[in-house]
């Protein structure tokens, strides 16, 4: 007789009790936000408010330099208007000014009080008899002692907006913006009879195009944001500028893919199709080719012609490549490029240098044109990200020899043509 013995089951293992999660009241919630942020904001004023006593217990407390920023000179008939930012804490008052080291018996200052408070700005009229195209160094004396020199290469005479002046920056802005890319796009029937590999280097030419024109713009916003006053933040004005534009034109990447007229030909890995992505080149392009409008505008008003001339000649060779770059993610995509169309690329890409060049001569200041290349260069970031995008969805990876090589050419035509424009 066999006994069988019971085997005991294996017990579950115990769950480990799960906490509910803590829930506040909105009241307590909107105290945890709002609490910390006035505790810093007090801080912040009590070291606003007393800023010379910490200075003082570091065993320095230097005297505020007294020095104004100049925004623009402007050469009247009989006068010279200057206009001047105090960027200090403190007011400064013009005592004296000289031009090439003449004392001005008498000058204005807008509003009639001389003293300048801080962060604000004056417009200082001096009666002088000025000669055209001749260089001056101007210098302001403030109350303290302190200095500002101005130095104009040319007096050029201040001009109104005529339709003869409008017109010839015109021209200027077609020949330099429009017409060299409208040539660069004559290159698509050669495109499309190339391999799919050489079209993806010829795409990621176009990447490597677009990077060296974001770094240029990124430079030149750096160096025009000199020219702001401490209190604007010039370094962040170029950051926005970049960020905003890089999320407004990925905005707009991301409503071209799902409009109807390019859902059906979409790829599944959710890259722009070749059409939609040249779009993005133009516009991206085309702010680009506004700041050196600018470059051009800016050149003539202040009587720097060689300069003007020197830049026209180089942007013409300069964006013959940026038609290419246009063309290329068209012949990738095999999308069709009628004329009209291949004209309303080359003018979305070319003919903002024609508004640049009219703001850089008329009404561009340092904010205006630091913007301009923040988001030039935030956009060209932005295309690059989408060429990218259509790379990784095709049958060359990026890290082929042909994207690669493609890249590195992008990068040295650039640089080779940008030489003639510098």
């Amino acid at each position: 007789m066999t006994t069988t013995t019971a085997t005991p089951s294996a017990t579950p293992a115990a769950t480990p009790a799960i906490k509910p999660p803590v829930r506040r009241t909105p009241w307590r919630l909107a105290a945890a936000i709002v609490v910390p942020l006035l505790v810093l904001g007090a801080i912040l004023a009590a070291v606003g408010a007393n800023g010379d006593r910490i200075l003082g217990g570091f065993g320095h407390n230097p005297p505020p330099a007294d020095e104004l920023q100049s925004e623009s000179v402007r050469f009247l008939p009989n006068r010279i208007e200057i206009r001047v930012v105090n960027p200090q804490a403190a007011p400064i008052t013009p005592a004296l000014v000289t031009v090439d080291s003449a004392i001005v018996n008498s000058f204005d200052v807008e509003g009639g009080a001389r003293e300048i408070e801080p962060r604000g700005s004056r417009t200082l009229v001096l009666p002088y008899h000025w000669i055209a195209d001749d260089p001056y160094v101007i210098s302001i004396l403030s109350s303290s002692g302190v200095p500002t020199e101005i130095t104009v290469p040319a007096a050029v005479p201040v001009q109104a907006i005529r339709s003869r002046g409008l017109g010839w920056g015109a021209l200027v802005g077609v020949l330099v913006g429009f017409v060299p890319v409208a040539l660069g796009l004559v290159w698509l029937p050669a495109l499309r009879r190339l391999s799919a590999a050489a079209l993806a280097g010829f795409l990621a030419f176009t990447a490597g195009l677009l990077g060296f024109l974001a770094v240029d713009a990124t430079a030149a916003a750096f160096a025009t944001q000199s020219g702001l006053i401490p209190a604007v933040g010039g370094a962040g004005v170029v950051v926005m500028g970049v960020v905003v534009s890089m999320v407004a034109l990925a905005l707009v990447g991301r409503a071209l893919r799902s409009g109807a007229q390019v859902a059906a030909a979409r790829t599944g890995s959710g890259a722009l199709t070749g059409g939609t992505l040249a779009l993005l080149v133009a516009i991206g392009i085309g702010l680009h080719n506004l700041g050196e409008g600018l470059a051009i505008g800016s050149s003539f008003a202040t009587g720097e012609a060689s300069l003007a001339i020197a830049l026209i000649i180089g942007f013409m060779i300069h964006n013959l490549t940026e038609g290419v770059g246009i063309a290329a993610p068209i012949a990738r995509g095999g999308s069709r490029l009628t004329p009209l169309r291949g004209l309303a690329l080359a003018a979305l890409a070319g003919l903002p240098a024609v508004l640049g060049i009219w703001g850089g001569r008329y009404v561009a200041g340092p904010l205006f044109t630091t913007l301009c290349f923040a988001i030039a260069a935030g956009a060209a970031l932005q295309v690059i990200v989408e060429i990218f995008k259509s790379l990784r969805g095709g049958a060359t990876t990026i890290g082929s020899p042909w994207v690669q090589g493609g890249f590195a050419a992008g990068v040295l035509v650039m640089w080779a043509t940008g030489i003639l424009a510098g």
